[in-house]
């Protein structure tokens, strides 16, 4: 009987510092989504601001690629105890430098190359968080698969509704002209004293069952055995990081842009709760219905609604119900990538396979605000997003 309580208590504590790691990776990476229009006026003044404040998040989402190789291949050689050690004690610190950051006003041009080249090293982490961290709650859970993944993937946005709220608190106590002029800093900060209770609760972190140390590179047992179902990950994660990142994820950019700063707020916050919602209904809906129909499903009404939210009306419910009916995807994530690669290359293969995704999707910040109106690009974007999703989902499906 000890021994059974002592392995759920290494299960239960496993699990809890993976997920909060996730849980800081939202928080940390997205804390600037609030502020974009802020940090482009601080340091990209002039009329690229709206572009330079968008920019902010794109450095992040680009640096995540790299970082999926080099701590998916330590979560695979070292342990996926010990990538996600160096993970969040490395964004939490990025954090820390950026809110230290003088603006383009002090220092001229160098202050938004320096702020770019702190949020990339901060991806680089950041994006080493989901391969070893998805990989040791798969391997510890003994949820059914589908179950297991969309709790794994409700940690994010729901560090992304922890930033919104400490921002909301933030601007309740101090007001807009305090927090422009330097309570913003603060804010940011606390991205790393959270991040740093995070690596606190993971140094107590027991290693995966299921891991050893390989006999081989993982990476190159990667790209040799399971190369094929890397390429079809990529397509399809891609796709649906294309759609997020052209709609819910960048709606302050696009209220901002039809001068409704008022709204960004409300609909922002609301709008992460309902994506919450919807990707931990995925799991249980996913014993229900088969998981290929109801992704199809919740993509294609996604779109057909998208050019009324985003063209015809754009109200608080209609940008609200976009971000629910698109999130129940994401939420079957890890299900979907998780037995596509053995154990000794895992890490890296749902790391890559997740973040490599940025390359394609990563960009839909910036290609939105390209095209007039910003609504006309995002519909857009995510057409192409829905499409290259399904093309992926349906390759994925077929059984390894």
């Amino acid at each position: 009987m000890g021994s059974v309580n002592i392995t759920e208590r290494m299960r239960a504590r496993a699990i809890l510092g993976a997920y909060l790691g996730w849980v800081m990776d939202g928080y940390d990476a997205l804390l600037v989504v609030p502020i974009m229009p802020l940090l482009g006026q601080l340091f990209f003044p002039g009329p690229y601001a709206l572009l330079g404040g968008a920019s902010t998040l794109v450095a992040t989402l680009i640096g995540r690629p790299l970082g999926s190789v080099i701590m998916g291949y330590v979560g695979d050689k070292l342990g996926r105890r010990v990538g996600l050690l160096i993970t969040v004690l490395g964004y939490s610190l990025s954090a820390f430098a950026i809110a230290l950051l003088p603006t383009y006003y002090a220092i001229g041009a160098l202050a938004p190359i320096s702020l770019l080249t702190l949020r990339f090293v901060q991806g680089l982490f950041l994006g080493g968080e989901w391969g070893p961290g998805t990989a040791l709650i798969m391997e510890w859970s003994k949820w059914r698969k589908e179950l297991t993944s969309a709790f794994i993937q409700s940690g994010y946005p729901i560090g992304v509704v922890i930033a919104l709220l400490v921002y909301a608190l933030f601007m309740n106590a101090v007001g807009p002209t305090k927090f422009n002029d330097y309570f913003w800093r603060v804010y940011v900060a606390t991205g790393a004293i959270t991040s740093l209770l995070a690596f606190a609760i993971r140094s107590r972190l027991v290693e995966s069952p299921l891991w050893s140390r390989p006999r081989v590179n993982p990476l190159v047992a990667l790209f040799k055995e399971g190369g094929k179902w890397l390429g079809l990950g990529i397509s399809f994660t891609g796709g649906l990081l294309m759609i997020y990142y052209s709609t819910y994820l960048i709606y302050p950019d696009f209220l901002a842009s039809l001068h409704e700063q008022g709204m960004i707020p409300s609909v922002t916050l609301i709008a992460t709760i309902a994506a919450i919602i919807a990707v931990l209904l995925a799991g249980p809906l996913a014993l229900l219905i088969n998981y290929k129909w109801l992704i199809i499903g919740t993509l294609a009404a996604s779109l057909a609604y998208a050019p009324i939210t985003l063209l015809v009306q754009p109200s608080f419910l209609n940008l609200v119900l976009l971000a629910f009916i698109e999130n129940f995807a994401m939420g079957l994530v890890p299900y979907i990538l998780y037995d596509k690669f053995e154990t000794h290359y895992r890490a890296s293969g749902l790391g890559i396979a997740y973040n490599w995704g940025l390359l394609i999707g990563g960009w839909a910040p910036m290609l939105t605000v390209l095209i007039t109106p910003m609504g006309l690009g995002m519909v857009t974007i995510m057409s192409i997003g829905v499409a290259l999703a399904i093309i992926g989902l349906l390759a994925l499906s077929r059984s390894r």
